[in-house]
């Protein structure tokens, strides 16, 4: 190890490589074993990664690619021996157009940071996500994030129309289109979104910008039904005066809680045994037009327009800090999508299955309910983790058959491999083998992420 930090410190610098306690002095994330490798470096550009993956790539070194390390599913984990590298020092917004509407940035830049340059021009990301201020481009795109607007713009993978990635062998594919129609024969740069490093290191992006819709009201609203809020949500969508921006849905027991833990004395009323879920659309008169319609139909039991910030902030508050954690740690979790049409069934069934697996344990999730996708856990006042698989057999249960999908927005990783293999097609899961053999043939690029592959070159590729 040693050689391999006097090699590298000569290849990006003293300050490019980090060990030991410098290392540590970095937050490790959702993941305690993010940092476990205690060795990490920090390109300064394409060029130096380039440098570093040719000379990995002959050494044999392992490398496990990081972003903001808000990933769930355990895709930024590491071992010793291995090589952690970090893409912070690569956060540069290299270009705004603002007539083509589109922008070139490096993968380290946050969301947070690139979302407030392109809203000077007028333009937004088309993406938001609760971890905005932490998660970077390159690791949104690497896990093909989707977020609260996904149902306006789609993952990332709708948004990206060009990239820069650095191959295994340092070899750097330049692939940064700017326009969406480049029919050129097989999309290369689509391999990269969605394969959680393991097959380069995405460094550049162009992504696709949208006109920004300005400030929207706010609405916090107990549903009937979700069946009754999904019709609320058509209506909503169908006005051609306003945009609906945001549908965040959250179910009573996670409601209960979250207002309970944070003492918002305001939303007390919906701490009752409805689900709720929260609407922004950029027209208030539509927004308490359409409330109003609802409460009469009975598509909803109540409903609270925010009046101020003050308000809007505690509202979000309820969606996007998880008090359920705090409250009964230990839990599991899934990240699952169910076409909108099933989701009140799914829901129902689901809750009926666990209280029968075992009735001291309880079901939340919050989710994005303009696209299905559902945060769900399952937790008790004692850890649950010892029961993940059946539990996630539960969970999954009916969901390939109805159209759903058991990974929705935060990839594989290591935790849900296993899933991968029990609820993929095997055609699909033999491409995807054949692609890492044929892209990284060694194996170095954040090995046994996604799937425990062939062993080549003595790493699982």
């Amino acid at each position: 190890m040693n050689e391999h930090i006097a090699r590298l410190t000569s290849l990006l610098g003293a300050n490019g490589v980090k060990v030991g306690e410098a290392l540590r002095a970095y937050d490790e994330g959702f993941d305690h074993t993010n940092l476990t490798a205690e060795f990490a470096v920090l390109p300064q550009d394409t060029q130096q990664v380039a440098d570093l993956l040719g000379y990995c790539n002959t050494a044999g070194l392992s490398i496990v690619p990081q972003g903001g390390r808000t990933g769930l599913s355990g895709a930024a984990s590491s071992s010793a021996g291995q090589l952690i590298l970090m893409m912070q020092a690569m956060a540069q917004i290299v270009a705004i157009d603002s007539v083509s509407q589109t922008v070139i940035v490096e993968a380290g830049c946050t969301l947070e940071a690139l979302e407030a340059a392109v809203r000077a021009h007028g333009l937004t990301c088309g993406i938001d996500l609760g971890a905005r201020g932490t998660a970077t481009i390159g690791g949104m795109i690497a896990t093909n994030a989707g977020g609260q607007e996904a149902f306006r713009f789609g993952p990332m993978r709708q948004r990206v129309l060009g990239l820069e990635v650095v191959l295994p062998d340092g070899r750097v594919l330049n692939d940064l289109t700017q326009v969406i129609k480049a029919n050129g024969g097989y999309d290369v740069k689509q391999l990269f979104i969605g394969s959680e490093g393991t097959l380069g290191i995405i460094t550049r992006a162009c992504l696709r910008l949208a006109p920004y819709d300005g400030e929207a009201m706010t609405a916090f609203v107990a549903a009937g039904s979700l069946d009754g809020a999904i019709q609320l949500f058509r209506r909503l969508e169908a006005h051609t005066q306003g945009r609906l921006l945001r549908a965040e849905v959250m179910n009573a027991h996670h409601v209960q809680l979250s207002i309970k833990d944070h003492g918002e004395a305001a939303l007390g009323k919906f701490a009752g045994e409805s689900d709720c879920v929260i609407f922004e659309h950029t027209d208030a008169s539509i927004l308490e037009e359409e409330l109003g319609r609802a409460l009469e139909d009975g598509l909803v039991t109540d409903a609270l327009l925010c009046k101020n910030e003050k308000e809007r902030a505690a509202v979000w508050k309820i969606r996007e800090d998880w008090a359920v954690d705090r409250a009964y740690p230990k839990g599991l979790w899934f990240d699952i999508s169910v076409p909108l049409s099933g989701l009140g069934h799914y829901v129902e069934e689901l809750a009926a299955r666990v209280k029968s697996y075992d009735p001291a344990f309880q079901l939340f999730f919050i989710g994005h309910m303009g696209d299905g996708n559902l945060h769900v856990t399952i937790n008790a006042d004692h850890p649950t983790t010892d029961h993940y698989k059946p539990v996630s057999k539960l969970v999954y249960e009916g969901l390939n058959e109805i159209g759903g999908f058991f990974s929705a927005e935060h990839g594989i990783g290591v935790e849900k491999r296993e899933a991968l293999m029990a609820e993929s097609d095997p055609v699909r899961l033999a491409l995807m083998q054949d692609i890492k053999h044929l892209i990284d043939p060694k194996g170095i690029m954040n090995p046994n992420k996604v799937f425990q592959a062939r062993m080549i070159g003595g790493n699982a590729a």
